[in-house]
């Protein structure tokens, strides 16, 4: 095993105090701001989960904490570069490399870990027609933003999506749990990866890669509490006047439930909870692209 989770998003943005305030709405919390980049914390235990730069709008990588000091050592020696002392909060050792379509890679071991945050309440406990799990109490979330808890995934667009998946798989262990195909099953569109962790049961997908003209940031997605903490944070946002995308819903690929905003700069950002886990013996499946895959309730995806 060499990745041990995603940890974090890297951006730029010309307006940091707007992106700043808009991610503190959205869920996540201040770590710091060092020079003229700000960095944002989840409630779980990751030093951070979110840092832009100033600077002309871009999608620029993404971070990986590596599973060991000699994974990192094995991946630093793969793509001929220099471990050094992580820069970032939480410090450790990290290297950085980019992809094939130019995407900023970084991979740490080491980094201190946080004190997870409280989230004012515990998790739903669900009465449904098949059992009663809440005897006695009253459900009622308090009026906030969502309690963020990690950062789930990232969707990125890539102009050569079928060597995008093999350079992932070949170069970082990743595995798909369910690609799309065009008019045969040969013609790839688009792949959900997940960490090869064995038989530990991981996230349906870590990274998703979508085709597209020119590479680029599909979404970068966020785990929420549960479901009423998408639905208080969908609250909060549109009280608030940010730009929606799409949702609530609930997707076919992952079964998450989802919810999309627009950053001020134009950048999604997705809500989501109660996504599917998958093993080494999960089998990879394929499906032609079409509407019905896009989601299985919810509004339709814009523009289709």
């Amino acid at each position: 095993m060499l990745i041990d989770d995603i940890e974090y998003v890297i951006f730029r943005h010309p307006d940091l105090s707007a992106v700043r305030q808009f991610m503190i709405d959205y869920g996540l919390l201040d770590v710091s701001q060092e020079g003229d980049s700000v960095y944002l914390r989840a409630y779980g235990d990751a030093p951070f989960s979110y840092v832009t730069t100033q600077g002309e709008a871009a999608f620029v990588g993404m971070g990986f904490r590596v599973a060991s000091q000699e994974a990192l050592a094995q991946l630093a020696a793969r793509f001929g570069a220099d471990i050094e002392d992580c820069r970032h909060p939480g410090g450790g050792k990290y290297f950085h490399t980019i992809d094939p379509d130019g995407r900023r890679l970084e991979f740490v071991f080491g980094a201190q870990r946080l004190q997870p945050v409280p989230c004012d309440g515990a998790p739903i406990a669900w009465n449904d027609a098949h059992a009663k799990n809440r005897l006695g109490r009253y459900q009622r979330p308090k009026y906030a933003p969502s309690h963020i808890q990690r950062l789930g995934h990232v969707a990125v667009f890539s102009p050569a999506p079928q060597q995008i998946i093999e350079w992932y798989g070949e170069n970082l262990g990743m595995k798909p749990s369910e690609l799309i195909h065009g008019d045969n099953e040969t013609s790839v569109l688009a792949a959900f990866m997940h960490l090869n962790k064995g038989s530990e049961w991981t996230d349906h997908h870590t990274l998703a890669i979508v085709g597209a003209p020119a590479p680029g940031l599909e979404h970068a997605s966020f785990e929420c509490r549960d479901f009423d903490d998408v639905g208080m944070g969908h609250m909060v946002m549109q009280d608030k006047q940010y730009q929606h995308r799409w949702g609530i819903g609930r997707h076919f690929y992952g079964s998450q439930i989802f919810d999309y905003w627009t950053d001020p700069a134009g950048f999604h950002v997705e809500h989501y909870c109660d996504g599917d886990m998958v093993n080494e013996d999960t089998q990879t499946l394929r499906y032609p692209f079409g509407r019905d895959t896009l989601l299985q309730w919810g509004p339709a995806f814009p523009g289709i």
